[in-house]
């Protein structure tokens, strides 16, 4: 099955998020635009989407089933790199979440693939909308963006080990 993807425009939010309102939905929006804004000029984040995830699917999903996420790269060299992620997404209990975090490779001893710095992670629950999940996360993800963009800038920022050389 291919996932759906493309500009924020063309995510169905009525769609994917039906408890949500027009303002809500509008804020996501505004919060998009500000993330593509804060992108090199003309360069536009590609957002995928997964309809089969709108309704909690219980602990029957392997993994975190997603509903909607981007990422871009921020530094890709040999086999380090260095990546920004935002997703929207359900926990355990069946609560929407909104995450966003810098994703570093790992130089481990055991390899974890990667490591996640400084997430923002907000439960849409009691007084937390999804537009203000959403509009925390996206501004990690602006501030980000405006980041170092070496990767071991946030490994040492981490504490994590260095890359290693050779």
């Amino acid at each position: 099955m291919n996932t759906p993807s493309g500009t924020f425009e063309a995510v169905p939010l009525e769609a994917l998020f039906p408890d949500a309102g027009a303002a809500d939905l509008g804020r996501l929006a505004r919060s998009a635009a500000e993330i593509d804004g804060a992108l090199v000029p003309g360069k536009r984040l590609v957002w995928e989407w997964f309809p089969e995830h709108v309704i909690f699917p219980g602990r029957s999903v392997a993994g975190t089933p997603e509903i909607l996420l981007t990422e871009v790269s921020l530094y890709d060299e040999g086999s380090d790199w260095l990546a920004l992620s935002l997703d929207v997404e359900w926990t355990e209990e069946g609560l929407l979440r909104v995450w966003s975090a810098i994703s570093v490779a790992c130089w481990c001893e055991v390899e974890h693939n990667a490591h996640y710095v400084d997430p923002v992670d907000r439960t849409v629950a009691g007084a937390t909308s999804l537009a203000d999940a959403f509009e925390t996360a996206a501004g990690r993800f602006v501030q980000a963006l405006a980041g170092p963009r070496d990767p071991e800038h946030w490994r040492a920022h981490a504490i994590l080990p260095p890359r290693k050389q050779g």
